[in-house]
């Protein structure tokens, strides 16, 4: 009697099926899980706010309020205390001339007196190692004996008298015809209310930003959402005129009429 022909399948040896099982499992779990991330990067992109940064400035035209300026009174002399009467004389001169051109003396400010000392020194002729031969270079000796004193005073002045203050500064080197060794800086001109003006400034900007994001959104057809983010910029202090930038910030003590730009980077929600 015949043998019924066997089932293909049954030909297979256990163990493979039991693979092909488990690996057709394992390429639907796959399947899913490739699904799912997917679907999840295409939904976090989809709901992800869209987001629009933007800057903003705003510029003030200022005057300084406030004046500052140094003038150096130098004495030189052998004998330290005929230096230091020179430099008294010198020094009261200047401070003379201040008081007598409308300088309050309440303004005025004398620094304490510096000394710096320059010694002798002697030079040794360098000796000859063999006859015939160049002798070798001479050698300079510093002494402790003094040769010269020379003695500084710096008088200051801070004021809010904007016109005489510069005056004064060009003309007090005229002492120098009476013997007065004098030397004069440029006034320096400084706002004294900037700390004040910087969050009105900053403010300025912010709206100035907002009104650039609007705009743009407008133009788009879309509509602006909250401020996410806010950066602001270093100040920048330049003359009148001049829009010079720094990364550290420009401060500008030159001028009398300056400006001040500020600068924010703001970013804002996109719906």
């Amino acid at each position: 009697m015949s043998e019924s022909p066997a089932n293909p399948t049954n030909t297979l040896p256990e163990k493979i099926v039991v693979t092909l099982r488990a690996g057709g499992v394992f390429f639907a779990i796959a399947n899913v899980i490739c699904v799912s991330i997917l679907a999840w990067v295409y939904l976090s992109v989809k709901l992800e706010p869209k987001a629009l940064a933007v800057t903003g400035s705003a510029r003030k035209a200022i005057v300084s309020d406030l004046v500052t300026w140094n003038g150096t009174v130098t004495a030189k002399d052998p004998n330290l205390v005929q230096a230091y009467d020179t430099l008294k004389i010198g020094s009261d001169k200047v401070k003379d001339y201040l008081l007598a051109n409308g300088i309050p003396d309440s303004e005025i400010t004398l620094s304490a007196i510096t000394t710096v000392r320059r010694y002798q020194q002697q030079v040794v002729p360098g000796a000859v190692s063999t006859p015939g031969s160049p002798a070798a270079a001479p050698t300079i000796i510093t002494t402790d004996k003094v040769e010269m004193f020379t003695l500084t005073q710096t008088i200051s002045i801070s004021s809010t008298n904007m016109k005489t203050v510069p005056m004064v500064s060009r003309g007090v080197t005229s002492l120098i015809k009476e013997g007065v060794e004098v030397d004069s800086s440029s006034p320096s001109y400084h706002y004294t209310k900037l700390s004040e003006l910087k969050i009105n400034m900053l403010a300025d900007a912010t709206k100035d930003a907002t009104t650039r994001a609007e705009q743009i959104v407008n133009n788009a057809h879309g509509r602006l959402g909250k401020l996410v983010e806010a950066r602001m910029g270093v100040m920048q202090i330049n003359p009148k005129g001049v829009s010079a930038t720094s990364a550290e910030g420009n401060n500008d003590t030159s001028s009398y009429e300056k400006e001040i730009t500020a600068i924010v980077s703001v970013k804002f929600e996109v719906k």
